[in-house]
């Protein structure tokens, strides 16, 4: 992939072209609830236009990006191009068949499942947050389209189910479907998203409202699934798809039901337990997206407690995916420095080197190789995947140096 150096200056607000250094946010000014995506209702949202080629950049530019970042996001898509199965999937431990040496290798975890759904929807998500869809003119026009064929193909007919393993799978896999036809809005997919989010619905707990490993669980659910049911639910409100309120009502009760702390911002895995940093972020984000305001005393609380972990991050990738979205969304100065840590790991991080070069090596609860550079990828991505939901305000001129593709 061939790159020229593109100059880019955000000057409250309006893109020129200069030359200079990272931006920084100076000031902030709260969203107000109306301004906020809705939720629960039917109708797409405009979150998913800042993937667009011209938003996209924007973004990048005022959330933190850099050209070292977008070149560690080309280097890791083509790495995931590199180690599509023939028949369109991926798989947590096959994508080794089509290494040319033994270097992807090494970093393929013991356990031996591949999980073929759920590393296909890893396998796609980054592209889809680049705003790359199987109608986009380039390289990887018909690796996309073949990835989603395949998903289609292999989804249960009958109940809508994606995948033959767990929840975790079929939410990945939803999520997937669901970004695929928001962003296209191609009607071969409309039906099959609305299937898989079906599914999702019918199997949530109607007592906890909670998921957990198997659908309609005995078990209250645990916040971890959860996280991916809810966020399939809301990738399909934002495509414009069906969502019933009432599932959404009963997510919320879960919500309630694992939060700690004097405010409520810290979560838990299961509501018996105490709060951790990753579950605290996957509780935060999903508070986010129902609505939450930002003065809330309850994501203040979760705020700092995501920061005062933030160097636990570097080493428990999941942690990381979720914490970044939750402090790209609140903005201000703890995102700079959430941002310039995480950025600058991520970037170093990455292997450079053999067929191994633009993924990174699994860490803390990633299945293999496809599944770390995924959502390594999709964190770095975090700048344009979707417009922040509480609006920043700049007010000084800001300047980056970016990379364009030819």
């Amino acid at each position: 992939m061939t790159f020229q150096r593109r100059l880019v200056v955000i000057c409250t607000g309006c893109l020129m072209i200069s030359m200079g250094l990272c931006w920084t946010a100076r000031a902030f000014e709260e969203q107000s609830a109306q301004d906020q995506p809705p939720v629960g209702e039917d109708g797409s949202s405009p979150s998913y236009q800042s993937r667009t080629a011209e938003l996209r950049e924007q973004q990048l530019v005022s959330g933190g990006g850099t050209s070292e970042s977008e070149r560690a996001v080309a280097a890791a898509i083509n790495w995931l191009a590199r180690h599509q199965n023939p028949d369109g999937s991926w798989g947590c431990q096959k994508c080794e068949r089509q290494c040319k040496d033994p270097s992807c290798k090494a970093h393929l975890t013991k356990a031996g499942a591949d999980y073929p759904m759920a590393a296909t929807a890893f396998g796609l998500l980054p592209f889809f947050a680049a705003g790359q869809t199987h109608e986009t003119k380039g390289p990887y026009q018909q690796m996309i389209r073949n990835g989603l064929l395949w998903m289609v193909k292999n989804q249960d007919p009958k109940t809508g189910r994606l995948g033959g393993g767990n929840m975790y799978e079929h939410g990945l896999a939803t999520i997937a479907l669901c970004e695929a036809y928001g962003l296209s809005k191609d009607v071969k997919f409309k039906n099959a998203a609305q299937a898989a989010v079906q599914f999702t619905e019918d199997a949530q707990n109607d007592v906890s409202g909670g998921w957990h490993y198997t659908a309609n669980p005995p078990t209250v659910g645990d916040t971890s699934v959860f996280g991916w049911q809810f966020m399939s639910l809301r990738s399909a409100q934002l495509a414009g798809l069906q969502v019933d309120r009432q599932t959404i009502n009963k997510a919320k009760k879960f919500l309630t039901s694992v939060s700690k702390g004097k405010g409520g911002g810290l979560f838990a895995y299961m509501p018996e337990g105490g709060p951790t940093p990753a579950m605290s972020s996957v509780g935060l984000l999903c508070s986010q997206h129902s609505g939450m305001k930002r003065s809330d005393p309850a994501m203040t609380e979760g705020m700092n407690y995501v920061m005062a972990n933030l160097d636990g991050a570097k080493s428990n990738s999941y942690f990381l995916y979720y914490a970044s979205q939750v402090m790209h969304n609140l903005s201000g100065p703890e995102w700079d420095t959430w941002n310039r840590t995480t950025r600058k790991h991520l970037v170093s991080t990455q292997i450079k080197e053999d067929c191994a070069a633009g993924s990174w090596a699994p860490t803390g609860h990633t299945a293999g190789p496809v599944m770390s550079t995924s959502i390594h990828a999709l964190t770095l991505e975090v700048y344009y995947r979707y417009l922040p939901i509480y609006k920043p305000v700049y007010s000084n001129e800001q300047k980056i140096e970016l990379p364009k593709k030819e």
